[in-house]
């Protein structure tokens, strides 16, 4: 599992080598792509090997999900951890990598993740200063998609549909791939980013009326099908509200142990959103790990603060046009995790994969009221 080789050795640099050129490859358009792309890749994968000495260390399902793969438990073609045993085995049987060689195939995924977001972000980034380059640079944010495991396969399929969303480049084919990634750790939000193109498809989608009554019912389908798997594999009894309060109810006392555990039951349902999104602060903090999060967070929410203030709380930006759908996936999956999760380090890992949509939605903002200010002065 941990052998070190000259073999190990070799594949360790051939891993790296195409990692850079596949991440080169996806993300360089001009020069100053290829040197923040490159920063990109150096960042992150130097998370990938701090989550691996971590990883070592610590309590971690990486080293439960490589040594399976390895053995063949659970290895097979199926959502979820089945699904992360047999990518994983892809490299660790494929090749005899070790655990570090199979964790940088999930740096892999995490960094070109990480470079569809900096892609999204790119337009807005290059008119505003220098230093809002740093908001693809948050450390958080590389480190939980840097691991072997769900979170960057999730983080990757969440900045690939941002892209597809934000670009319309190659639209379809690339939502496709999103919805695949995401559907085969976390089904259950998948099903969210169909349930949003269908409201967004409602209330926005330009298109004749009589083709939204001929479409609707595929759609319909789609999402029907979609949620009935889910219900099974998150293990709903029954498709009702008394049995969804049941779930919730038992998913908020099922990770409430431990140090940074909360009694979410008893907040307010904007408590819950805020508590999942932006704890915990700095006053909370119980750790070196936790102390660096909260930093994050307190930056997060000034950032919130600060454009929404700026934009006078101008929400239609938030509205206009397909960033309706991405802020109803925002929405329904925040609220889902946040109703649903009372532990604030499995939330710190977690809710990046809808925050990145977020950030993209406040910078969008931002940009937004700094256009509209320049014409007010010309």
């Amino acid at each position: 599992m941990y052998e070190i080789s000259f073999y190990q050795n070799m594949l360790t640099l051939f891993i790296l080598i195409v990692s850079y050129l596949i991440i080169c490859l996806v993300g360089c358009r001009t020069k100053s792509d290829f040197k923040i792309v490159s920063t990109l890749f150096i960042w992150h994968t130097l998370f990938s090997v701090t989550y691996y000495l971590y990883s070592l260390a610590n309590a971690a399902d990486a080293k439960t999900y490589y040594a399976n793969s390895v053995i063949g438990e659970r290895t097979y073609f199926y959502p979820g951890t089945p699904f992360v045993n047999f990518f994983s085995s892809i490299l660790s049987q494929g090749a005899d990598a070790n655990y570090l060689n199979t964790t940088l195939q999930y740096n892999l995924i995490g960094t070109i993740g990480l470079v569809f977001l900096y892609l999204s972000l790119k337009k807005y980034l290059n008119v505003f200063p220098w230093y809002w380059v740093f908001i693809v640079f948050i450390p958080s944010m590389s480190f939980w998609s840097a691991g072997l495991g769900k979170d960057a396969i999730s983080f990757f399929a969440t900045c690939l549909f941002l892209y597809a969303v934000s670009t319309s480049k190659k639209g379809l084919l690339l939502i496709a791939i999103a919805f695949f990634a995401m559907f085969m750790v976390r089904p259950h939000i998948a099903s969210i980013i169909l349930v949003s193109y269908l409201i967004y498809f409602i209330i926005k989608s330009k298109v004749h009326f009589v083709f939204k009554l001929f479409i609707l019912p595929i759609i319909g389908i789609g999402v029907f099908l979609s949620l009935g798997f889910v219900q099974q594999y998150v293990g709903l009894e029954e498709a009702s509200l008394d049995s969804v309060g049941s779930y919730i109810d038992g998913r908020q006392g099922l990770n409430s142990r431990g140090g940074s555990s909360l009694d979410i039951a008893s907040m307010s349902y904007p408590m819950q959103m805020f508590t999942y999104v932006f704890r915990p602060l700095p006053f909370e903090a119980s750790s070196a790990v936790a102390l660096v999060t909260s930093l994050e967070n307190t930056i997060l929410l000034f950032l919130f603060i600060y454009i929404l203030f700026k934009s006078k709380f101008n929400f239609r930006p938030f509205i206009y046009d397909k960033n309706l759908w991405l802020l109803t996936y925002v929405f329904l999956t925040c609220t889902i995790l946040a109703m649903t999760t009372a532990n604030l380090g499995i939330a710190t890992r977690q809710k990046w994969m809808f925050m990145p949509v977020l950030l993209y939605l406040l910078i969008y903002s931002f940009h937004n009221y700094k256009l509209n200010k320049s014409r007010i002065y010309q």
